[in-house]
């Protein structure tokens, strides 16, 4: 609500601002849960007393001021007054700790809240409130005070008395106390010693998509018995009996297993709160708003529209605002009578006017205030982070009522910074239309946005003044910097929201073009002091090398890594804009704060360094000149050369002329003297890229511009005619047509080298120049019997310097359209040829030793953690100096080193002695995760290219061209009619979908079939890396079955800002592409398409991020300009690695202290890895509670920041993992085990390195426990997963030896263990001992298979002899009873031949 604070020293009883909120009067005393109708609410009770007509609303004291006599009276009056008498008058910005620092406040003084009047601004505000307080958000306290004054909360207190009453008699002298807390301690123990008993398969499916939330959160219990199926059997650690004893205990099992059930009803009961909170009650703005000038006059405000709960929209009430409130007017949807109504029900509060009127929405609040209660009670007991998060996303399947109002989009999206690219798609979303509810509300925002422009301040802002501001602020102090710090990166994530409102406004068609005469290409725009252009080839008019679209959309990409970077070295004096790229729908644009005075004309700015117009000189000026050598030369060994002041070729020149855009009113020509041409004809020093621009503006700072580039151009990528290595056109490539025979292409002008590749190339140069030295200066000493001065630093020499500059690069080598060497000195063309075999010999040393060693580092192991996605690989390869165009050259190195692992395997199959065998086999994952990237990288530029053709036709109805697209990806085939036919008999989802779009005959769309798709494909793969695929769209069936077109999905989805409905894809198989209907991913599959987001700042290789509102992803891996942060954090990590835990525990909480105050966020990736960190060490200082609790943060703060499937998230699991199971909870680190396997197998595939490792630590588990069953199904999964390592698939199969000898199955434990010895053999050699121990364990195996069949064939003799004399015995009294029979039927025989001779006597 609104008000003026002021203190007196009466402490008033009343509420609070919000009478709602407050409670109401004293009368409200009912237990929790306690029900209530309509009748049972009175008003008193859910209405504030002091919000009525009789409330005191006044004028606040700020707006009395305008008044100047009574202004001057107050001020008189307050002088006049004792101190003890004296009000202090509180605003809303008004911080208390002033005034107890001052002394003002003492323990007799209270609050009394003064009611504002209203204006049309706080009618929209209150309405917000409102709004926000009716949807879900009612408050958790039912009241401020008590009746006699007494703070707290009357329902609370009345439940805690209840409490104390139930458990009085159990508290004795205080013993009850201890025995409680004691149980309660043994009762947490007892169940964190249950773990689940997982049934058969074990293994997860990385492909069920559908349950994607409840997987990625270990959450398969609750999953189950959502399904209706019935929870898991649960193993008794403390007994530890085996499953052969647990089966007779079955009964206890299932009490065991009612804790996932109370689990899964606690969510429901949070689901039936969270809804009785959202109140059904719609407030929107009336058709008879704005008031009439005649009205207005009278003291109208705004009229409100409302319709209550339990209401129709024909029945809905009509609200008047006015100065000193609301009132319930007379006027009806067909007449306008704003008077009040016979019960106006007047109040000064919105929510406690319809209270009033309406005994629905009394009924309704009543419950939502015990609802938010009881949800508040939960919070505070037993959730946690991530629980909540989870319970959140799910919400929609735990709601019986069907009933919810915001989509699934909506939920998720609140929850994550990133937003996923996957939304729950819950059982009880039957259609589109369950996805968007009506709104007026909504609509209402719509029209009102005002995309990014701040309307309440009347004044655009001024971003690159801010900017600029803040980076000049003093830091003397550390205080100072980190205000410095925290004012940029508040500056600049303001200046990324604002962009991100911009362009969706530019691309929605909101906003006029400021040149709207020209061509759609060359339309630039300008809104709120961002100027925003499309990062394409616009003509020749301004000074550039390189041209086309490509190049354009790269050199924007490669101008905002150099603004990044300059940003990070946070020079003085040299200034830099605020940058943000955005791509949505293959368009891409630039967003760039304004160099003050560039739009004003030549007069209001000046071109230092460099040139705008193409045929214009280079200018020069020294003091830059300097600047740029002295902060950025030796940083970035950057050389500064001699070029030409004309540097563009006479052809380019005479192009540019031929299409150069003539001014409007005609062109002046001047004379031009002599002294002038020779003066443009010479030579000029100039540093840095050709194409940068150094401008001073009207404000009189020095401003860089379009810097291209830091590092050379790739000689790899360079014709080998015009000076590049070759490499490429040496290799003998195949048939394939997609790829090109020359590396003639516009793109590859912008391939520069990677700054990581030159750090490394200058530390191995200069490391040999200082052995080389030291090797000089020892043999010196040596033979000049002179001593050396030892291993003390010594300062540089000026041959140490001349070496060091020697290194220095040339960035403008390879630079197509300029002149030759005509012109230049002697001295400059030996100089541009030592350049230019520089940047070669950089080439060479990436091409012949960077690449081989990354795939021997595959191949040997010796990284321990493959990348898990193509993020991760990005990032990998990055930091090795690889740009991501030579995935292609990496992966035709792995299919080498994977043919020759099949060529082992297949020796060793045949027993036959392999020579040199390595332990490690060739991961077949990583050409997988090569092959992945690249497919998805290439399939978003063809798509890009399609969404653009014909004027972005297809991008204005995107929806049916990305559905085909991405079926196309997904299938292997297109399916004929009669499967078609065959699939859609009695499945009507996908008419469903069709219908509801309206299709015209379009000429400008066109029709693609899948062969059409993958050419594209096929071809951009072969012409941006220089590869033929293997994996995908191939004939070849030994690799197209290992194609991970799942994680395929995910990835292309990620840098498409593509979100897909959670639901199974029939990937992998045949499907409908060239259709209205594609399939298996149609229209209605799409959720939405967010744009993708860029920022300059950002540190890391995060690249483009999407973002769904505003640029909030993006903020979280923005660069903070603190240095001392990083020191601390970085200095954490290197104690921690010597063990000293302490000083590391105290640096890294320093470090996530300076962190926390910049970002006044805990939602940074910096502050991710603190908290990650922190847990480590304080696992390692074994105390683990608290690095329990800082590693289930992490995780929450992972989630909120990356998502539920980041490579964040899989660290973060496998870390939680890990503590939990040192501490003993078990069930929860399974949860947390089978959590990450499912990342993994998502992300990666079936056949990631680490997935073998996990189910085997899985197994482990289990087998310690005395599960051996379980343990063997995880063992077997484990051996039947691709794992690279040969010993640990030996120690694999020993391990399931060992169990199947435990179970008595002596003679498959012996064969087991064969192979184990085998695997030992080959990998170790005889002389191991794996290999000793293994034969003795298969000696051991076969004596008990010989004794066991020994004991076997006496059993069976002993039975057979039983069996013998059975059969004799039932033989015997077979014949015993035909003797019997027999006698019987001969004295029957007797006694009929007797009678007949006595009938024939007679």
């Amino acid at each position: 609500g609104t008000g003026t604070t002021k203190s007196s020293k009466k402490k008033n009883s009343g509420g609070g601002t919000n009478g709602s909120s407050g409670g109401g009067s004293s009368k409200q005393k009912k237990k929790k849960g306690s029900s209530s109708s309509a009748s049972s609410v009175p008003v008193q009770d859910v209405v504030s007393a002091y919000t009525s007509s009789k409330a005191v609303i006044a004028v606040s004291s700020s707006e009395l001021s305008l008044d100047f006599d009574a202004f001057q009276k107050q001020q008189k009056s307050s002088d006049g007054e004792e101190k003890d008498k004296q009000e202090i008058v509180l605003n809303d910005f008004g911080d208390l700790s002033t005034y107890v620092e001052s002394n003002e406040l003492d323990s007799n003084m209270g609050f009394r809240m003064v009611l504002e009047r209203y204006d049309v601004g706080l009618v929209k505000e209150h309405v917000i409130k409102t709004r926000f307080l009716l949807d879900g958000n009612a408050p958790c306290v039912l009241r401020v005070v008590g009746d006699d004054g007494d703070d707290g909360d009357e329902v609370d207190d009345e439940g805690a008395e209840n409490d104390a009453a139930e458990t009085a008699p159990d508290n004795k002298n205080g013993e009850g106390s201890t025995e409680n807390k004691q149980k309660e301690e043994e009762k947490i123990d007892t169940e964190e010693l249950k773990i689940p008993d997982l049934q058969s398969p074990v293994c997860l499916d990385g492909s069920n998509l559908k349950d994607f939330f409840y997987l990625t959160c270990g959450e398969e219990e609750r999953l189950k018995i959502l399904n209706g199926g019935k929870a898991s059997k649960f193993i008794d650690l403390q007994k530890a009996r085996g499953e052969t004893e647990a089966a007779g205990n079955d009964e206890k099992d299932d009490d065991e297993a009612n804790e996932t059930i109370e689990a899964q009803n606690m969510a429901l009961r949070w689901s039936e709160l969270d809804d009785l909170c959202n109140i059904k009650c719609k407030i929107s703005y009336g058709g008879f708003n704005p008031p009439p000038a005649h009205r207005r006059l009278l003291g109208d405000l705004a009229y409100l529209e409302v319709q209550l709960p339990g209401t129709s929209s024909e029945d809905k009430i009509h609200i008047t605002a006015i100065p000193a409130g609301f009132y319930v007017n007379r006027s009806t949807a067909k007449k306008f009578d704003p008077s009040p109504s016979s019960d106006p029900c007047f109040s000064h509060e919105l929510l406690d006017c319809l209270l009033q009127k309406s005994a629905s929405l009394r009924l309704a609040w009543s419950e939502a205030l015990r609802a938010s209660l009881e949800r508040s009670d939960l919070a505070s007991s037993n959730d946690s982070p991530v629980e909540a998060l989870f319970r959140a996303v799910v919400k929609r399947d735990l709601n019986k009522t069907n009933d919810v109002d915001s989509s699934a989009r909506q939920q998720i999206d609140t929850l994550t910074l990133r937003p996923s690219w996957l939304v729950h798609s819950s059982q009880n979303d039957g259609g589109d239309g369950c996805l968007h509810s009506y709104n007026i509300e909504r609509s209402e925002d719509d029209l009102g946005n005002s995309y990014g422009v701040d309307v309440g301040s009347g004044v655009a802002r001024d971003w690159n003044e801010e900017l600029q501001s803040a980076r000049e602020m003093s830091c003397e102090t550390l205080n100072e910097k980190i205000e410095r710090a925290r004012i940029v990166h508040k500056t600049l994530l303001d200046f990324a929201d604002a962009a991100v409102a911009g362009a969706t406004a530019i691309f929605k068609g909101q906003i006029s073009p400021m040149n709207p005469n020209e061509v759609s290409r060359s339309h630039v725009y300008l809104h709120n002091n961002i100027f925003f252009s499309r990062a394409i080839d616009a003509g020749v008019d301004t000074f550039k090398v390189a041209q086309g679209d490509n190049c354009a959309r790269k050199a924007a990409s490669l101008d905002a890594q150099s603004v990044g970077t300059l940003h990070r070295l946070d020079i003085e004096g040299l200034n830099t804009l605020a940058t943000v790229l955005i791509d949505y729908l293959g368009t891409r644009l630039i967003c760039q704060s304004i160099v003050p005075g560039i739009l004003q004309g030549d007069k209001f700015h000046d071109i230092l360094y460099g040139s705008v117009e193409a045929t214009a000189p280079l200018a020069y000026d020294k003091e830059m000149h300097e600047v740029l050598e002295k902060r950025l030369g030796k940083g970035l060994m950057i050389a500064t050369r001699n070029i030409q002041k004309k540097p563009l070729s006479q052809e380019r020149m005479e192009y540019i002329e031929e299409r150069k855009t003539p001014p409007i009113f005609g062109t002046i020509q001047k004379p031009e003297d002599d002294a002038e041409a020779e003066e443009v004809s010479g030579t000029t020093p100039f540093f840095g890229p050709i194409e940068m621009k150094g401008i001073r503006g009207s404000d009189r700072r020095t401003y860089c511009l379009d810097i291209t580039r830091l590092t050379p151009r790739d000689a790899n990528w360079v014709p080998k005619e015009v000076g590049g290595t070759g490499h490429y056109e040496s290799m003998k490539q195949d048939k394939n047509k997609c790829i090109p025979d020359t590396l003639e292409d516009d793109e590859w002008i912008m391939a520069v080298l990677r700054p990581e590749l030159i750090i490394h190339i200058t530390h191995k140069k200069m490391r040999e120049y200082i052995e080389g030295k030291k090797t000089k200066e020892a043999e010196a000493n040596s033979n000049g019997d002179q001593t050396p001065d030892g291993d003390a630093p010594k300062d540089p020499t000026v041959d140490d310097t001349e070496y060091m500059d020697s290194l220095r690069l040339n960035l403008n080598v390879f630079l197509p359209h300029l002149k030759g060497t005509d012109g230049m000195s002697d001295s400059d063309i030996e100089q541009l040829k030592k350049d230019e075999s520089l940047v070669r010999e950089a080439a060479d040393y990436l091409w012949n030793t960077v690449l081989p060693r990354i795939n021997q580092d595959v191949r040997s192991g010796k990284i321990t953690s493959l990348p898990v996605d193509g993020r991760g690989l990005t990032e990998f390869l990055h930091q090795r100096g690889v740009n991501c165009r030579y995935l292609g050259r990496l992966a035709e190195m792995a299919i080498v080193e994977e043919i020759k692992s099949k060529a082992e395997e297949l020796q060793i199959k045949e027993n036959e002695d392999v020579k040199d065998l390595k332990r490690y086999k060739m991961p077949l994952c990583w050409l997988e995760l090569l092959e992945c990237e690249m497919v998805s990288r290439a399939a978003k530029h063809v798509l890009d290219r399609y969404l653009t053709k014909n004027g972005c036709v297809s991008a204005s109805q995107p929806g049916p061209e990305i559905a085909s697209f991405l079926s196309a990806l997904m299938i292997t085939a297109e399916e004929s009619a009669a499967e078609t036919e065959r699939r859609l008999d009695g499945d009507d989802e996908n008419e469903q979908s069709s219908s509801s779009v309206f299709s015209i005959d379009d000429d400008m769309s066109i029709k693609r079939g899948h062969k059409e798709i993958w050419a594209d494909i096929d071809k951009e793969v072969g012409r941006r890396f220089r590869y033929s695929l293997r994996l995908f769209n191939s004939k070849d069936a030994s690799y197209t079955k290992r194609s991970p077109y799942i994680p395929l999905l995910r990835r292309f989805c990620q840098k498409t800002g593509i979100r897909l409905k959670a639901k199974d894809y029939s990937v992998g198989k045949k499907g409908l592409v060239s259709s209205s209907v594609p399939y298996p991913i149609s229209v209605s599959d799409i959720v939405e398409v967010v744009p993708l987001v860029k920022h300059a700042a950002s540190s890391g290789d995060d690249g483009f991020i999407a973002c769904a509102s505003g640029a909030a992803a993006a903020s979280t891996s923005l660069h903070i300009l603190l240095p001392e942060a990083k020191a601390a954090f970085d200095a954490a990590q290197v104690h921690l690695n010597e063990k000293r835990l302490q000083p590391a525990l105290d640096l890294i909480q320093e470090a996530t202290n300076l962190y926390q105050r910049v970002v006044e966020s805990p939602f940074h990736n910096r502050v991710y890895r603190c908290l990650e960190l922190t847990s480590i060490i304080l696992f390692q200082a074994q105390e683990l509670d608290m690095a329990l609790a800082n590693a289930n943060k992490a995780l929450a703060i992972a989630i909120q920041i990356g998502g539920f499937d980041s490579k964040e998230v899989l660290s973060s699991r496998t870390t939680l993992s890990h503590i939990l199971l040192n501490t003993s909870c078990l069930a929860s680190a399974v949860k947390q085990q089978r959590a990450t396997m499912y990342l993994m197998e998502l992300m990666a595939g079936p056949r990631y390195v680490e997935l073998s490792n996990s189910y085997h630590k899985l197994g482990t588990i289990y087998h310690e426990i005395g599960s051996p069953m379980t343990a063997l199904r995880l063992y077997q999964e484990a051996f039947s997963r691709y794992n690279p390592d040969r010993v640990v698939e030996g120690m694999l199969s020993k391990h399931c030896a060992s169990i199947l000898a435990a179970l008595g199955h002596y003679k498959s434990a012996f064969e087991t263990e064969k192979r184990t010895n085998h695997f030992f053999k080959m990998a170790l050699g005889e002389d191991h001992e794996l290999t000793k121990s293994s034969v003795d364990t298969m000696k051991t195996f076969m004596t008990l298979t010989v004794q066991a069949h020994e004991a076997q064939e006496a059993i069976q003799k002993i039975q057979l002899e039983k069996n013998q004399k059975r059969e004799e015995e039932e033989a015997a009294i077979e014949i015993g009873n035909k003797i019997v029979a027999d006698e019987a039927a001969a004295e029957e025989r007797k006694k009929k031949k007797k009678k007949k001779s006595n009938k024939k006597k007679k």
